[in-house]
């Protein structure tokens, strides 16, 4: 009991409101898949800042949810692609940012960001469900194939033996020495 109210529970623990948080809006998120809306303006902005945008920035956002971080980074930089998978938060983008000053720099692929083929972009910020970072984080590595970095990339996981294995499937140990191996090319996470 919480406020005088009994929580109804499912089977698992966890109240039906837990399961899937509305949004103002009446959209239900997932929590199960990942989706989390960024809610708090102050962590918003500190993204954005720390990101270190250009105002010639194009910038790719993965999951951009109902916009928060979206309207911020189109602030910031010349444009944004936003990834977006589920078809409900498309249409809510679309609506948020229909008619505004952003509108034309706004481009909204929908679609699961790791079948996705990728336009180009200068830089990356995202708040991404944790289960797709190893994956996204690889994926994105290997994109910029103009720079020469996926060459680099290569070298780096062919020098550590890594080229075969999956980054889900390496101990704590195999996973630092990689990442050592990736500072000493001069690529650093994070």
């Amino acid at each position: 009991m919480a406020g005088g109210k009994v929580k109804e529970e499912n089977g698992k623990g966890k109240t039906r409101q837990q399961q899937h948080a509305p949004y103002q809006g009446g959209i239900s998120f997932h929590k199960s898949k990942g989706q989390h809306i960024l809610k708090n303006p102050l962590l918003v902005d500190a993204i954005v800042q720390k990101s270190g945008i250009k105002s010639t920035d194009i910038i790719l956002e993965i999951g951009p949810g109902t916009g928060n971080l979206t309207k911020k980074l189109l602030e910031a930089g010349k444009k944004v692609i936003a990834v977006e998978i589920d078809p409900r938060m498309v249409l809510e983008l679309q609506r948020r940012f229909q008619g505004t000053p952003h509108s034309n720099r706004l481009t909204v692929i929908q679609g699961d960001v790791l079948k996705t083929e990728l336009p180009y972009f200068d830089i990356c910020v995202a708040n991404i469900p944790y289960q797709i970072s190893s994956p996204l984080t690889f994926k994105l590595l290997n994109h910029q194939p103009t720079f020469k970095f996926k060459d680099k990339v290569m070298s780096v996981l062919k020098e550590g033996d890594f080229e075969e294995k999956r980054s889900s499937k390496l101990t704590l140990q195999e996973f630092l020495y990689l990442l050592s191996l990736f500072n000493k090319a001069g690529i650093h996470f994070s």
